[in-house]
C-alpha cells in the first residue's frame, strides 16, 4: 500500500479520487486572519498576497511568503483580473496543509468554508 504523498490525490488505479477537480490556474490572491483572530505576524484587517496553484469547488492552493499554521481561519480573495478562466472568489477558508517549498516559500492548502458573493468594485 503506498501513501499518498502531497498533491497526490489519486486512487491505486490513477482514476481521481476527488469529487471536484482541481484547477491548474495562476493569479494573484490576497488573504488576512479573520477579525477577533490574532495572529503574531499579522495585524488584524491586514492583507498579504500570495500567487494561486489551482483551485476546486471546495478549495484552493496557494503559494506566499509566510506561513500559516493548520486550522488557521482566513479571509481570502482570488483577483483574476482579465482571467475569464479563473473565477474572482471572496472566501472564508480555513489552512488544512502547509509546506515549505524549495525556494523558501510556503505551499498553502485551504478549504474554503463560506463563499461570499463577489463585488467587482470591492478591491481595497
Amino acid at each position: 500500500m503506498s501513501i499518498p504523498y502531497q498533491g497526490q490525490e489519486h486512487s491505486a488505479g490513477g482514476a481521481e479520487r476527488r469529487m471536484f477537480p482541481r484547477i491548474v490556474a495562476s493569479c494573484p490572491v490576497r488573504y488576512a486572519h479573520r477579525p477577533g483572530l490574532a495572529h503574531e505576524h499579522f495585524a488584524e484587517g491586514h492583507w498579504e498576497n500570495a500567487d494561486l496553484c489551482d483551485y476546486s469547488a471546495t478549495g484552493v492552493r496557494m503559494v506566499c511568503d509566510n506561513t500559516l499554521l493548520q486550522d488557521t481561519k482566513i479571509n481570502l480573495e482570488l483577483l483574476p483580473g482579465t482571467m475569464r478562466r479563473v473565477p474572482r472568489i471572496v472566501a472564508e477558508a480555513v489552512v488544512v496543509r502547509c509546506g515549505l517549498r524549495d525556494d523558501h516559500r510556503y505551499e498553502i492548502a485551504c478549504k474554503l468554508t463560506r463563499v461570499r458573493p463577489s463585488k467587482q468594485n470591492s478591491r481595497g
